[in-house]
C-alpha cells in the first residue's frame, strides 16, 4: 500500500512538473492601441519587465539593460547578405495610428536574391534581431501590412510543412533560426486590426515563447508586391520559463494539472502521517 501511494504521488507531481514547464508560442496582432492589453501587461502578469527601444533613423544597434540589471545590446540584421540594415522611413500614419519611432522598409519582392529560400520572402524581406542577453518575447510597430496581394499562392510544400493557408499576405516570425510560425495572415483589408480600429493600416505584430530563451528573432512578410514596414518602438522581455501559454495564460496552471497536483500532495501526506505512526 506504502508503495502504491508513493508511486502515485511521485507520478502526479511528475506530470504536473512536465506540464507546466512548456509552452505553446502566444501570438499577439493587435492595433497600436491594444499594445498594452495585448502585449505588456501580460509580461508584467508573469512578473517581468517590458523592455523598449525606440527606433531611430540610420542606427542598427540598440542598448537595453537586461533582466538581471547588465547592460546588454539588440542588434538589427538583413537575412541577406551586403543589404543594409539601418531604417530609413522616419515614420508612418497619423494621430492615433501613428507608428511611435523609425521603420525599416522590408517590402516583399518576388525578385530572387541570396539563394532560394525555404519560404517565399524569406531571404528578400526581413529582419534579424540578435540579443546578447537571451530573452522569448518581442514585438515591434508595423506599417502598410494587408493593403493587398492577398492572393498570390504559397508553394504546396510550404503549405504542408508550416500548415498555413495557401494565400494571404503573412507576417512570420522565427526564433533562433528554427522552424517559422505565422501570427498573421490577411485575406483583405479588414484582417489589419489597425483599420478596425482607426482606419490605418498600422498594427503590433508580436510572439511569447516561453518554452525557454532566445538569442535572435527573424521576422519577415511574404506578400509579394506589397509595401512593408517594421519598427516603430521594439518590445522585449524574459519571462519564466512556461508562464504563458498559447492561451496567454501567465502563471495559472490548468484544472487538470492543479489536480494532478493536489493527488500528488495527498499522497506524500498520506506518506507522511504513516511514518509518524
Amino acid at each position: 500500500m506504502n508503495k502504491t501511494i508513493l508511486a502515485s504521488a511521485l507520478a502526479a507531481s511528475a506530470l504536473f512538473t512536465a506540464g507546466s514547464a512548456v509552452a505553446a508560442p502566444f501570438i499577439i496582432n493587435t492595433a497600436l492601441n491594444g499594445i498594452t492589453t495585448g502585449f505588456d501587461n501580460l509580461i508584467t502578469a508573469a512578473g517581468s519587465t517590458v523592455v523598449t527601444a525606440q527606433v531611430v533613423r540610420n542606427q542598427s544597434v540598440y542598448n537595453y539593460i537586461d533582466k538581471d540589471g547588465n547592460p546588454a545590446t539588440v542588434s538589427v540584421t538583413r537575412p541577406i547578405s551586403g543589404a543594409a540594415a539601418n531604417p530609413t522611413v522616419s515614420g508612418y500614419g497619423s494621430g492615433i495610428g501613428a507608428v511611435s519611432g523609425a521603420l525599416w522598409d522590408i517590402g516583399p519582392s518576388s525578385a530572387a536574391l541570396g539563394g532560394t529560400p525555404a519560404i517565399p520572402g524569406f531571404n528578400n524581406s526581413g529582419l534579424t534581431f540578435t540579443f546578447s542577453s537571451p530573452v522569448n518575447a518581442f514585438g515591434f510597430e508595423v506599417g502598410d501590412w494587408a493593403t493587398c496581394c492577398y492572393s498570390g499562392t504559397r508553394p504546396a510544400a510550404v503549405q504542408s510543412a508550416y500548415s498555413v493557408p495557401a494565400t494571404g499576405s503573412g507576417l512570420w516570425i522565427a526564433f533562433d533560426g528554427g522552424a517559422a510560425t505565422l501570427p498573421a495572415n490577411a485575406l483583405n483589408q479588414n484582417d489589419n486590426p489597425g483599420v478596425a480600429a482607426y482606419g490605418q493600416f498600422t498594427n503590433f505584430i508580436g510572439a511569447i515563447d516561453s518554452s525557454s530563451f532566445f538569442s535572435s528573432v527573424t521576422f519577415f512578410g511574404d506578400g509579394f508586391g506589397e509595401v512593408l514596414y517594421a519598427g516603430g518602438t521594439l518590445r522585449f522581455a524574459s519571462v519564466p520559463q512556461g508562464s504563458i501559454d498559447d492561451g496567454g495564460v501567465a502563471g495559472v496552471p490548468e484544472p487538470a494539472s492543479l489536480a494532478l497536483l493536489g493527488i500528488g500532495l495527498m499522497g506524500l501526506g498520506a506518506m507522511r502521517r504513516r511514518k509518524s505512526a
